[in-house]
């Protein structure tokens, strides 16, 4: 008889399907990151969780699940903006500016004033879309954080659902952030980033 390591072996726990969800900026962090032919640009990355309805807490689960299964786990609820700078184009200040309006009108009081620190802890709503990728010659799928809603759009189901977004055959592979400079704000949940 052959010995074999005695692990888990059963289905992944799936990342929220395409769709809008009520979620928490757990924690920020501010990193450069290459934006386009070698042009880096501060980026924004902030580390979200689905706080209500069926699939709460589902990219804490994910990633616990992985970290089981393997060596080189990673948070998947990780949302990406370019800062607004002197080299940025205009729909790279547009698409930050519509994300963080969402964030302010899902939270009362609080205005954006250039401390992507403030943003731990509040409100938001995310819109899921499908993502297509190439890895390893081979064509997968796998859903991502599209972009920001209103936490009152996403109650009152007045999301539009997202086109797709297609990597297939761009030389990318998936990624996602290895977790490391984050630090958990959350009392509920602890992920060691």
């Amino acid at each position: 008889m052959k010995q074999v390591e005695i692990a888990r072996r059963g289905n992944f726990v799936e990342l929220p399907p395409v769709g809008a969800y009520v979620a928490e900026i757990r924690d920020v962090r501010v990193v450069e990151a290459d934006r386009n032919r070698g042009q880096v640009a501060d980026t924004l990355e902030m580390m979200i969780e689905i706080t209500e309805g069926e699939f709460k807490g589902r990219f804490t689960e994910v990633y616990e699940d992985q970290k089981e299964r393997f060596d080189n786990a990673k948070y998947k609820g990780v949302f990406r903006l370019y800062l607004p700078g002197d080299t940025s184009a205009d729909w790279m200040d547009r698409q930050f500016s519509n994300n963080i309006w969402c964030v302010q009108e899902s939270n009362p009081g609080y205005k954006w004033d250039c401390d992507p620190m403030k943003l731990k802890g509040k409100k938001v709503g995310i819109s899921m879309r499908k993502r297509m990728y190439t890895y390893n010659g081979q064509d997968r799928e796998t859903t991502e954080i599209g972009q920001f809603e209103t936490v009152a759009d996403v109650k009152a189901g007045k999301c539009r659902p997202m086109k797709d977004k297609d990597k297939r055959n761009k030389g990318g592979s998936e990624d996602s952030t290895d977790g490391s400079d984050f630090t958990d704000v959350s009392s509920q949940v602890s992920v060691p980033w």
